[in-house]
């Protein structure tokens, strides 16, 4: 049931963090204006200089404000990355990591293509990512790997029901491509090709087709415009969502999700690093971030059945795209060309969405 205000755990993070978190703030406030609709941020530590000042990467009181809220909106951060992960995406189930790549004209080069619209959805929960290492004698490691049949299940009907939904909402075909090493991994990724195949059967409007994650950066490279939803484990996900993302401008484009759409839990986040390099100079590229919080409304919209955040959610999308796709490169990020300064970027956004 739709309410009147939602509340927003915030985590600027470390490096550019604070810089895009801020940039996406203004925007959310120019959604929030138009569409009537209230969101509460309660901003908490996380992350690198958390470590330093608080002693804790992810202070309790923190992690019990990520609980309280109905979404958390986080930035990137540094080498405390595992740390956090491990609290919030292993400890709380956060199974759906979804990631979109789209690229436009306006920005092809750096794009490859201009027609890339896809989806990356990463099973976030298990897999190598659990980091099961050990040492079995001097010099010799061994890094183990936890696959079951309940993630790879709901993985899957979350990728058919999303490549279906896709479809109606922008009237194209439906296709999930599942990405595997069932060659090499025949039990573990080979219960992922099977659980697939089972599922696949239940949607008979969506068209489905494995290949091996190798093929996948192959076909991506040579045609991305062929893939719609792309779904694999964790590893395999993390890798191919990079990928599809650099095909489509650069990682500060790509937005993010760890999502449990069972018990409510969700952040959302750019798929890049903190790029302390560039920190404080204002030059970081936005998008990735405020596309980030784009998702955020969408899942608030579908968890509370509220119209008004999808169409703010779709709003934020139709400002970008209007920014990305301009003849006049000046106003772009200086990432992918441009002069456009951090805040700036926030601002064009922003204004796009109040006219």
């Amino acid at each position: 049931m739709a309410k009147n205000c939602y509340t927003v755990c915030v985590m600027k993070g470390d490096g550019i963090g604070p810089e895009i978190v801020d940039a996406t703030l203004d925007v959310l406030t120019s959604v929030q204006d138009r569409f009537r609709f209230n969101l509460e941020y309660f901003e908490v530590p996380a992350g690198d200089a958390s470590l330093r000042q608080n002693g804790e990467a992810l202070p309790k009181s923190s992690e019990e404000e990520f609980e309280r809220s109905d979404a958390c909106l986080k930035g990137p951060v540094g080498e405390t990355v595992m740390e956090i992960n491990t609290r919030l995406r292993f400890g709380y189930d956060l199974y759906a990591n979804i990631r979109p790549a789209r690229s436009f004209p306006g920005i092809c080069p750096p794009a490859l293509r201009p027609d890339t619209d896809l989806v990356v959805i990463r099973e976030n929960s298990e897999g190598f990512y659990k980091a099961l290492e050990m040492e079995i004698v001097p010099g010799v490691w061994v890094s183990s790997g936890v696959f079951t049949t309940r993630a790879a299940q709901r993985i899957a009907r979350l990728s058919f029901e999303y490549a279906r939904n896709r479809a109606r909402s922008e009237n194209s075909r439906a296709k999930v491509t599942l990405a595997t090493k069932a060659n090499i991994f025949r039990m573990t990724h080979g219960m992922y090709l099977r659980e697939f195949q089972k599922m696949s059967l239940e949607y008979p409007d969506v068209v489905f087709e494995h290949m091996y994650a190798d093929a996948v950066c192959a076909a991506l490279v040579r045609d991305s415009s062929k893939f719609d939803v792309i779904s694999g484990e964790n590893l395999l996900g993390d890798l191919l969502s990079d990928l599809a993302g650099q095909i489509c401008g650069g990682l500060g484009m790509t937005p993010g999700t760890n999502i449990n759409y069972e018990t409510k839990q969700a952040y959302f986040e750019p798929t890049h690093g903190c790029a302390p390099d560039i920190a404080g100079k204002g030059i970081a590229n936005p998008i990735g971030q405020i596309r980030s919080a784009a998702l955020m409304l969408d899942y608030l919209s579908h968890v509370n059945q509220d119209p008004r955040l999808k169409n703010a959610s779709l709003e934020i999308e139709l400002a970008i795209e209007k920014l990305l796709s301009t003849p006049n490169r000046t106003s772009l990020p200086v990432e992918l060309g441009g002069t456009s300064r951090t805040d700036e970027v926030g601002r064009i956004v922003s204004e796009s969405i109040v006219k």
